[in-house]
């Protein structure tokens, strides 16, 4: 009797054949910087160009990984106050997005597992999606330059919608686009905006922390490396 698929539990049909049934969690939906990739350094070099323009000294790399997560306007915006400067956000965008269009997947690298276990997911049955709050061509640019770009049918970037995470709305648009329902979601990610967006939009989250964004999270026990999450999808959803 062959043993049933990460992505199923047995059933038994009325013919009483053992068969395969898909697990009652099976639409993921990941976060992308610092989830799938690290991505920092890009945006790192993009924000910098942005500065020098403005006759501002760079900021470390470290300083700027803890202003990722709520999209590239609220990054600007700390990066502004950072050194000083109080031109607006809606004047200096427009030159961010030129540098970051330039350098978004110079340096951008798969954390260790990814690309691996995310095959493994699909290939078991899952489906796959991303929600982020990076703009949508950069997130397709990034994960086409990843070779992960097959895999997800559906991808939510952070100009797809008014609202952009912690808020639920950009989560239920990824569920809804993978044909999914909030019982049938997880939210994979690292930072307290994907925590605050899960728990915002009734989903329960995986969290394993990148060291992006403002505030520390705790990871979810038994998420030490991307490749737990098959192990960690199981115990869920016993």
């Amino acid at each position: 009797m062959p043993y049933p698929r990460l992505g199923s539990k047995r059933r038994m049909d009325k013919n009483g054949q053992v068969t395969d049934m898909p697990q009652k969690r099976h639409t993921l939906v990941f976060d992308l910087d610092g989830t799938l990739v690290d991505s920092a350094a890009d945006i790192a070099a993009a924000a910098n160009e942005t500065l020098a323009e403005l006759g501002a000294a760079p900021l470390d790399l470290s300083r700027i990984k803890r202003m990722i997560g709520e999209g590239a306007p609220k990054l600007m915006e700390r990066a502004l106050a950072a050194v000083g400067l109080t031109m607006t956000v809606a004047e200096i965008m427009p030159r961010y997005m030129v540098f970051y269009d330039r350098y978004a997947t110079r340096q951008v690298m798969l954390y260790p597992g990814v690309a691996e276990t995310l095959r493994r997911l699909k290939a078991d049955g899952y489906r796959l999606g991303v929600c982020t709050n990076k703009p949508t061509t950069a997130t397709h640019a990034v994960l086409a330059a990843s070779g992960i770009d097959d895999l997800f049918e559906a991808v939510i970037g952070g100009d797809a919608l008014p609202q952009r995470k912690p808020q639920p709305e950009p989560l239920w648009a990824a569920i809804k686009q993978l044909g999914g329902t909030v019982d049938s979601s997880v939210m994979i990610g690292d930072s307290t905006v994907d925590l605050a967006c899960a728990q915002a939009a009734g989903v329960p989250a995986l969290i394993l922390p990148s060291g992006y964004g403002a505030a520390d999270v705790a990871a979810t026990p038994g998420f030490t490396r991307f490749a737990d999450l098959p192990d960690l999808l199981r115990q869920l959803d016993a």
